[in-house]
């Protein structure tokens, strides 16, 4: 939901470059095709391992992307994506704070919107899934997510996005979402967009094949239920925190200056970042910064 409701991490409902191409007018298919992301935040700026209150992730993404074509009359398609996502940590090591080894997130993604060239329009999502470690599905490990933006297409050049992203973590439900998609000129794409900002430009092209650099940052971490090693009790938490990102994305020539890339690697810095916990708040910490990488085709 879009990189992340995020990829708000995580959480994104944006469609992948090649089911995009049905929106420049490609042939319609009901599978869009395979999407895999990787994100890896070590534990610390040195990568000396684990220790304290240091939490080391591995996050491997994979969706399947289908396309509903003609959704209820409109000209727009309605893509679902069913993922799963496998997290393997590492630490912290304080007593009383340990995380499970791995944990997971299966979900159906779901995003719909009105067509780019109208002047007004809308942009839907919504994620229902399972997010929790394996010994520890229960109700509470069922989340919904979702967000609802309006949009203004101001001129050619210009649309302005408004609404909100529902996240459904346990301290964070709702965050404000707005601002402006600005295209200066054919290498250069400014998505200033609260929470997920893009500043994007061409580089360089290879064949038919564009390569942009980019800066963007975004709210990443998750909620999941998980059972406590010291005494086997089962508890909800959150892993959040803020990352700043720069990137490098490529695709065919046409799509890459919409926005739709077929792959990328981007690299950057974790920072304000919390372990909470809903029944031990005083197992609650705070990890030091570290560095984050994240790498994948389709997203």
């Amino acid at each position: 939901m879009s990189e992340q409701v995020l990829n708000l991490a995580g959480i994104r409902l944006d469609a992948t470059a090649s089911s995009k191409e049905e929106a420049v007018g490609q042939t319609m298919r009901l599978c869009q095709g395979l999407r895999f992301r990787y994100t890896y935040v070590p534990g610390n700026t040195n990568f000396g391992g684990v220790e304290g209150d240091q939490i080391e992730s591995h996050d491997f993404e994979t969706s399947l992307v289908f396309a509903i074509p003609r959704f209820f009359g409109m000209s727009q398609p309605w893509y679902l994506m069913p993922s799963y996502v496998q997290h393997l940590w590492s630490g912290p090591e304080t007593p009383g704070s340990d995380l499970p080894g791995s944990a997971f997130s299966a979900f159906m993604d779901s995003s719909w919107e009105t067509d780019p060239l109208q002047t007004f329009g809308a942009e839907l999502g919504w994620r229902v899934g399972v997010f929790s470690a394996f010994d520890a599905i229960s109700t509470e490990s069922i989340r919904l997510q979702g967000k609802a933006l309006a949009k203004l297409r101001c001129t050619p050049n210009s649309t302005i996005r408004a609404g909100v992203y529902y996240i459904d973590r346990n301290r964070i439900k709702l965050l404000p979402a707005g601002g402006i998609l600005w295209m200066p000129n054919q290498d250069t794409r400014w998505d200033l967009f609260f929470p997920e900002p893009k500043l994007s430009h061409y580089l360089t092209t290879c064949g038919n094949t564009d390569i942009w650099w980019y800066v963007t940052g975004y709210y990443g971490g998750g909620a999941w239920t998980i059972k406590q090693i010291d005494d086997d009790t089962t508890d909800e938490i959150d892993i959040n925190d803020m990352r700043a990102l720069v990137g490098f994305e490529t695709g065919r020539n046409d799509l890459l200056r919409q926005g739709f890339r077929s792959c990328f690697f981007e690299f950057g810095y974790v920072f304000n970042r919390e372990l909470l916990y809903r029944n031990r708040e005083n197992a609650n910490l705070q990890p030091p910064d570290s560095l984050v990488f994240r790498a994948g085709f389709g997203y």
